[in-house]
């Protein structure tokens, strides 16, 4: 669940403006799913992306899918009204007149006996939309090219670039004296402290100076490499870019007394997303860049914390797609990767960080 910027940035009844804007929120252009627009008042307040379900369920099996859904829907306080959009495959025209209706009169109902409204649904594929509160004869029309709508081009002025799919994690380019940083990083240093304070440093450092720094540096490298094969480092992380390094070092100091991240309910809180605290997310914005280009040098164990790294960070969010996709491809790597498995069974049951459906703390889109 994406959390909209400061302003409204489209109308609610124009289709083509709602298409240039979902790859935007997402972070990706969307196929096979069911896009949930969720308004609160006239304001666009969050954006929702589920898998879409098969045609072939029965109705209690859909019913039960959409209550799945309105749960989810739910942690979003306020709601109003949703708008939708099916992004569904190629439809036989002669074959499904209205693709998914049953679907989307079953939504209407639930969502009627919970006093929010479907404002409005669309479905469309790779040519075509159906508009279902159009009559038959109105409702397909060809599906239009968005490049030049003026909410799609506002949003890459912005810098907002959606990916054609959610990115695993591969693909970012070898460095060239990568071979070097990890036998370096090999020998193991007892001082946990030194690896933190690292990445202490390069957080507080504006993203392109941080990676600037970690290219120059082949010893902050080394450093940052050597500090991902303790744990609990790993497992700081987050709270470090969310909190400051006092902070850290303190649960750092209360970690290895009482070897249990439980007894220490502050950062297990923190990193379920609970209780009142909430990111710092420029800090966390540089995590996931330094994070992301550590991925040129890391193996092994290294890269998947740093992948973890990188989901929670989409999680915290509101962008659990995203994080799927990420800790699906660690458990393809090494399956038995003890964080991946279970974060993966934190986002399956639908759980969301408190501060994501917090107009005040939650993490929003730099696009407006």
């Amino acid at each position: 669940m994406t959390t909209t910027p400061e302003r409204n940035p489209l109308s609610l009844s124009d289709i083509e403006d709602i298409l240039a804007y979902i790859p935007h929120a997402l972070g990706f252009h969307p196929t096979d799913s069911m896009v949930l627009l969720l308004v609160v008042g006239q304001r666009l307040e969050a954006t929702m992306r589920v898998d879409l379900p098969e045609e072939s369920l029965t109705d209690d099996q859909l019913d039960t899918w959409i209550r799945q859904v309105t749960n989810l829907t739910g942690q979003m306080p306020g709601i109003q009204s949703i708008v939708s959009v099916l992004y569904v495959p190629q439809v036989v025209r002669n074959e499904s007149k209205d693709p998914y209706l049953r679907l989307i009169d079953r939504l209407a109902a639930q969502l009627e006996s919970l006093d929010i409204m479907l404002q409005h649904s669309w479905c469309v594929d790779a040519q075509f939309i159906w508009d279902y509160d159009q009559p038959d004869a109105q409702a397909l029309c060809a599906r239009p090219v968005v490049d030049a709508n003026s909410t799609n081009l506002s949003m890459v002025l912005a810098g907002s670039a959606p990916l054609r799919e959610p990115w695993d994690g591969c693909g970012i380019p070898e460095w060239p004296n990568a071979q070097d940083i990890r036998e370096r990083a090999k020998e193991l240093v007892e001082d946990k402290g030194a690896g933190l304070t690292r990445w202490a440093e390069l957080l507080n450092l504006p993203v392109e100076r941080a990676l600037l720094y970690l290219h120059s540096d082949p010893d902050c490298a080394v450093e940052l490499l050597r500090s991902l094969r303790w744990k609990i480092i790993r497992d700081l992380l987050p709270y470090l870019a969310g909190t400051d390094q006092d902070a850290t070092q303190k649960i750092l100091r209360l970690l290895t007394e009482e070897k249990d991240q439980k007894a220490v309910p502050e950062l297990s809180n923190f990193l379920l997303g609970r209780g009142w605290r909430s990111p710092d997310w420029q800090r966390t914005e540089r995590l996931w860049a330094v994070s992301r280009d550590l991925l040129g040098v890391a193996r092994g164990n290294q890269r998947y914390a740093l992948m973890c790294v990188l989901a929670w960070i989409e999680w915290a969010r509101g962008r659990g797609s995203l994080a799927l996709t990420l800790l699906d491809q660690v458990l393809r790597e090494c399956e038995d990767y003890n964080l991946a498995v279970l974060l993966k069974q934190l986002l399956n049951t639908g759980v969301m960080p408190h501060w994501a459906t917090d107009q005040l703390r939650a993490w929003r889109a730099q696009f407006a």
